[in-house]
C-alpha cells in the first residue's frame, strides 16, 4: 500500500471517528490540519459501492441523517479526501435538521467554486468599556491584567480578561455609587462583583451595578443578554432588573437574554430557583425550565428548555435549535458587528446546530451557499446580502 493511501485511511478512520464523537482533541487537530491543507482542486473520491458521484453520495449522507436524526451517523464508507467536507458541511447549520448534538464544525472551508475570496470580517473578541460612578471611561480591549484602578472605594483588577471588583472597599451604608460595564457589538467580557458573582456579558449588553453591595439586597441592572453564577448569601437576596421585569434569587445559575430586537425576553434556569416578576406576572424556574415574556406582558413557561442553546455563546459556541433564517441573521450582527439586508422575502426555513464563535464570517457565507442561500459579503462595509 503506497504512502498516499495510508494517508487516505488515516483521514477516513478519523472522520468517521469524528462523526461517531469518539475523536481525540489531539485527533481533531490533525484531521482539521489535513482539511484546511486540501486546496479547492482536490478531488472527491467516493467508493463506487457507495455512490456513483459526488451528488449521489450527498443524496445518501443526507438521507441517513433525516433517518437517524439527533444520533450519531454511521459513515462506514472509506472516506477520501473531500467527501469528508460534505460530511462537516452536513453537520453544520442545515436546514431543519436535527444532526449530531455538541459537535462544532472543523474550520469549513468549501470549494470557492474558482471566484475570487472576498475580504473577511473575524468574529468578535473579549473586551468592553467601564464607565464609573465618577464619569472615568476605561476601554478594556487593550487593557493588561493587573490593578486598572485604585480608589475612592474601588479597586478595579483585570484578572485572567475578567474585571474583578472582589476586592473593592466597603462604605458606609447611603453612599453607593453604580458603575456601568458596556460591550458594544463584536464584544464579550466577563465581571465579577464584589460579593464573588459571576457575570458573562454578550454582545450589545450592559450591567450596572455597585463597586460593594451595601443594605439587605444586591441589585443590579442588565440589558442585551447575561449568564449570571450568583454568588449564594441567603441574607441578601440577588435581584436583577431588565426591562421593567425583575429576576429575583439567592444562589443560582441562569442567562437572561432581552434584546430589544428580540422577540420576547426569555429567562433560563441551569442551576438553583428564581422568581421572575413583571406586573402582576409571576412565575417560579426549576433547573432546566425558562420564562418568555413577550409584548403586552404575555408570559410562556418552558418547562424543557434548551439551557445548551440558551447558554451555549459564553462557552464559545452559537447553537441554534430549530432557529428561523432571521434568528441566526441577529446573532451574527451582534457578535461580526455588520448589517443584514434582504433582497426579496425570505423562505420559511429552520436551522440544527452549531458553529464555533472563532470562526471568520466567511466561513458561516459558504455554510449558507451550501444550504441554497445566496449570501453576499460586503466586507468594507460591514454588510451582508441574503437572497432566496
Amino acid at each position: 500500500m503506497t504512502a498516499a493511501n495510508n494517508s487516505n485511511d488515516r483521514y477516513a478512520i478519523l472522520a468517521e471517528k469524528w462523526l461517531k464523537g469518539t475523536i481525540t482533541p489531539g485527533e481533531e487537530k490533525e484531521y482539521a490540519d489535513w482539511y484546511n491543507a486540501l486546496s479547492a482542486d482536490d478531488k472527491v473520491e467516493v467508493p463506487f459501492e457507495w455512490a456513483a458521484n459526488r451528488e449521489e453520495h450527498r443524496k445518501k449522507l443526507l438521507a441517513l441523517i433525516m433517518e437517524k436524526r439527533g444520533s450519531v451517523i454511521p459513515l462506514r464508507t472509506k472516506v477520501l479526501r473531500r467527501v469528508a467536507a460534505a460530511a462537516a458541511i452536513l453537520i453544520a447549520v442545515l436546514g431543519g435538521y436535527k444532526l449530531i448534538q455538541n459537535k462544532p464544525v472543523i474550520n469549513p472551508v468549501a470549494a470557492t467554486s474558482g471566484k475570487t475570496p472576498v475580504k473577511d470580517i473575524k468574529p468578535g473578541s473579549n473586551g468592553a468599556i467601564l464607565t464609573l460612578a465618577n464619569g472615568n471611561v476605561i476601554v478594556l480591549d487593550t487593557a493588561k491584567n493587573g490593578r486598572l484602578l485604585n480608589g475612592a472605594g474601588n479597586n478595579v483588577m483585570k484578572i485572567n480578561d475578567a474585571i474583578s471588583f472582589a476586592n473593592a472597599a466597603n462604605r458606609t451604608p447611603g453612599s453607593i455609587e453604580y458603575n456601568t460595564l458596556s460591550t458594544p457589538r463584536a464584544r464579550q467580557q466577563q465581571l465579577i462583583l464584589s460579593d464573588g458573582t459571576a457575570i458573562w456579558l454578550n454582545a450589545e449588553s450592559s450591567v450596572k451595578f455597585p463597586a460593594t453591595f451595601n443594605g439587605n439586597t444586591r441589585e443590579i441592572d442588565v440589558t442585551g443578554e447575561v449568564y449570571c453564577e450568583v454568588a449564594q448569601d441567603v441574607s441578601k437576596p440577588f435581584i436583577v432588573h431588565v426591562n421593567d421585569a425583575t429576576v429575583q434569587v439567592l444562589g443560582t445559575h441562569f442567562n437572561i437574554m432581552a434584546y430589544a430586537n428580540e422577540p420576547s425576553l426569555q429567562t433560563t434556569l441551569l442551576e438553583g430557583a428564581v422568581k421572575f416578576t413583571k406586573g402582576h406576572n409571576e412565575l417560579l424556574l426549576k433547573p432546566g425550565q425558562q420564562s418568555q415574556l413577550f409584548p403586552g406582558d404575555r408570559l410562556k413557561f418552558i418547562p424543557d428548555a434548551d439551557a445548551e442553546s440558551a447558554t451555549a455563546w459564553k462557552n464559545g459556541k452559537q447553537v441554534f435549535n430549530g432557529a428561523d433564517i432571521k434568528t441566526l441573521m441577529r446573532s451574527l450582527e451582534r457578535w461580526y458587528d455588520i448589517t443584514v439586508e434582504y433582497k426579496g422575502a425570505m423562505p420559511h426555513r429552520t436551522f440544527t446546530g452549531d458553529i464555533p464563535r472563532t470562526v471568520n464570517l466567511s466561513e458561516i457565507v459558504k455554510l449558507l451557499e451550501v444550504n441554497k442561500i445566496k449570501a453576499t459579503l460586503d466586507a468594507a462595509n460591514k454588510r451582508l446580502v441574503l437572497e432566496p
